[in-house]
């Protein structure tokens, strides 16, 4: 099994600051929505999304979410008994 891709999601309070600095280091933006908070970048072949909306309710702490894109879903997690593919 193999994973295709794996890619984080950081938290950011400011998207424009943090677009900023990743692009400082050579990562572009590849799709952005400002209205939902959220942006996806690349550097080669490596990929990072950032998003506002991670974290914002009070007392839970801001966390980074990652992607998983592994080659087949049901070999990476099969099913558990009595559930369907």
């Amino acid at each position: 099994m193999n994973l295709e891709r794996l890619v984080p999601m950081q938290p950011v309070s400011d998207l424009e600051a943090a677009v900023a600095f990743y692009g400082k280091l050579g990562f572009r933006v590849e799709q952005r929505d400002d209205g939902l908070g959220w942006a996806r970048l690349r550097c080669g072949r490596y990929e990072l999304m950032l998003d506002r909306s991670i974290g914002l309710h009070p007392g839970i702490p801001r966390t980074a979410v990652l992607y998983l894109y592994p080659e087949d879903v049901v070999e990476f997690h099969p099913p558990g008994p009595g559930k369907r593919t």
